[in-house]
């Protein structure tokens, strides 16, 4: 008959203990296996694992609120490359932030591109204030335009708020020609798109405005604004 000894109190010390160890194994175990996944899942959301935008949705001409100076950004070996096109084309390389945000490699300047309701790069904002307009032409090519083209922009113009200042808007075999009909001065411009035109050396613009159909208004700089007539 095998008799029963009851543990001694070593005896019970010891499978307490060992209880205890298997007990942290376990619970170790565990904890690493929750910080496992959680690194995987860290490393997956992070922003050098993420798909970024590509360059080239960046890549094109960005009009400044003043409406006569461009920047226009490129795509080249990788990097994107900000040029502006005034000041002497001064060029910079940008250093990508996060998937929209740049900054200038020397200079630290902060560039943001900006979606439209459809999704579209439409906008940049430099220096976290100024709004540039994506444009879909090169503000430094001559466009050819039609006669007709041309023909539905000439007329004559009243300054908003000053109805004693016209201008009269006629084509010219180069695209337009302004008058200031206060002064008789006549100033030359050439197209860069249906509806947007410099002077000769690039300081002066025009844009026009269309709607229904038919040009309604024009804009001398950022907020000079002209209502056609039907005179």
């Amino acid at each position: 008959m095998i008799q029963y000894t009851k543990p001694s109190g070593y005896s019970r010390a010891i499978r307490q203990f060992s209880k205890a160890t298997y007990g942290l194994l376990v619970g170790a175990c565990c904890l690493f296996a929750s910080i496992d996944t959680f690194a995987q899942s860290a490393s997956k959301d992070s922003p050098q694992q993420q798909q970024l935008v590509p360059l080239k949705s960046f890549q094109g001409y960005y009009q400044l609120p003043n409406k006569v100076a461009f920047i226009a950004f490129e795509e080249q070996d990788n990097n994107l490359y900000a040029t502006q096109l005034w000041d002497q084309k001064k060029r910079y390389q940008l250093v990508r932030k996060d998937d929209t945000h740049f900054e200038s490699k020397n200079e630290g300047y902060a560039i943001e591109f900006l979606k439209d309701d459809s999704g579209d790069f439409s906008q940049t904002k430099i220096l976290g204030r100024i709004l540039c307009e994506r444009v879909p032409f090169d503000p430094t090519k001559i466009a050819s335009l039609t006669a007709s083209q041309l023909k539905q922009l000439a007329g004559t113009y009243l300054k908003v708020n000053d109805n004693n200042f016209k201008i009269q808007i006629d084509p010219s075999s180069t695209g337009l020609t302004l008058t200031q009909l206060w002064d008789n001065k006549t100033i030359s411009f050439t197209p860069r798109s249906e509806f947007f035109f410099l002077n000769d050396d690039g300081t002066f613009p025009l844009t026009f405005s269309v709607a229904n159909g038919k040009v309604e208004q024009m804009q001398c700089f950022e907020n000079d604004l002209w209502l056609k007539t039907d005179q």
